[in-house]
């Protein structure tokens, strides 16, 4: 045999052995941290948690199905007879059935529930190419959820939105719609204004967010905290404002029944604020915080 065969032959040798070696990688992509995998893996585990268990396997097949866009996502079912109304619910019912009537042992009609019911609790979205795990694992918008969390009652053009979020009004309305439409947050029109609230945030309370929102208002109620007595020109005199200013705020605390004219024992009109309504306000909402107020009752 010639050296240059056994080259050729040796060389052969080496390069199956290197394709069967364990430590060959085809892919030169990063390789990822095994303990973020396993973080987002329990995440996630705990995103679903509420689903049963066809949900789950319903849900998995749905991410693949939502983003084929030859299809009109929009659809509302409420019986099997109107599948085929929804090429893209038809789409998904028939995926479903290939790959779990076999092999996890679904009837056609427990897959059909499993579709509706996600549906109805906002796990698959009209209009949207995701589900909502895809929204709840997505880094930018649990970080506006987040926000939102933590400005409860926050509107499009708060300063603080481009500050903390480091976005604009435009991509911000956008994603509020998103998580609105999977019933994530909820919208409040008060006045002329959109406010935006988590959606388990009972809606008792909001126009009570709204005006504390102006920081006039905790400083005129603290104003009345410390005097009953203390006139509208005083107060103004004191925060250094109008009158009017005063007395058009005054107005609107008392329409929401946080502040009430009365008469003392000289028949002098004074002001008593609806101490009860501020705790219950707190319990919910913790600013502004009136409990070093409410201590000196």
């Amino acid at each position: 045999m010639s050296l240059e065969r056994r080259r050729e032959t040796r060389g052969n040798k080496e390069k199956e052995s290197l394709q069967e070696s364990s430590f060959r990688r085809l892919d030169f992509r990063p390789l990822q941290d095994k303990s973020v995998v396993e973080e987002k893996k329990v995440i996630k585990e705990e995103i679903v948690e509420e689903l049963t268990e066809i949900e789950k396997n319903v849900l998995e097949i749905a991410k693949e199905i939502l983003k084929l866009k030859r299809y009109d996502i929009e659809f509302e079912i409420e019986s099997e007879s109107q599948i085929q109304k929804y090429p893209i619910i038809e789409k998904l019912y028939a995926k479903c059935i290939a790959k779990l009537s076999y092999r996890k042992g679904y009837s056609k009609e427990e897959i059909f529930l499993a579709i509706r019911s996600l549906e109805e609790k906002n796990w698959i979205v009209t209009n949207e190419r995701r589900t909502k795990l895809e929204i709840l694992t997505n880094k930018k918008l649990i970080k506006i959820l987040d926000f939102i969390k933590n400005n409860p009652g926050i509107h499009a053009r708060d300063e603080r939105i481009e500050k903390e979020l480091k976005i604009t009004r435009t991509p911000f309305l956008k994603h509020v719609m998103t998580l609105d439409r999977f019933n994530l947050i909820r919208s409040k029109k008060i006045g002329k204004t959109l406010h935006y609230f988590l959606a388990d945030v009972p809606e008792d309370y909001d126009k009570f967010k709204i005006i504390f929102l102006n920081p006039l208002i905790p400083k005129l109620l603290e104003e009345i905290f410390k005097d009953e007595q203390v006139t509208v020109s005083k107060i103004g005199e004191n925060l250094d404002m109008y009158s009017g200013t005063i007395l058009y705020h005054i107005k609107k605390l008392k329409e929401l029944n946080l502040v009430r004219a009365a008469k003392n024992k000289s028949d002098k009109k004074i002001f008593l604020i609806n101490v009860e309504l501020l705790k219950v306000y707190n319990e919910f909402f913790k600013e502004p915080d009136f409990t070093q107020l409410l201590k000196g009752l």
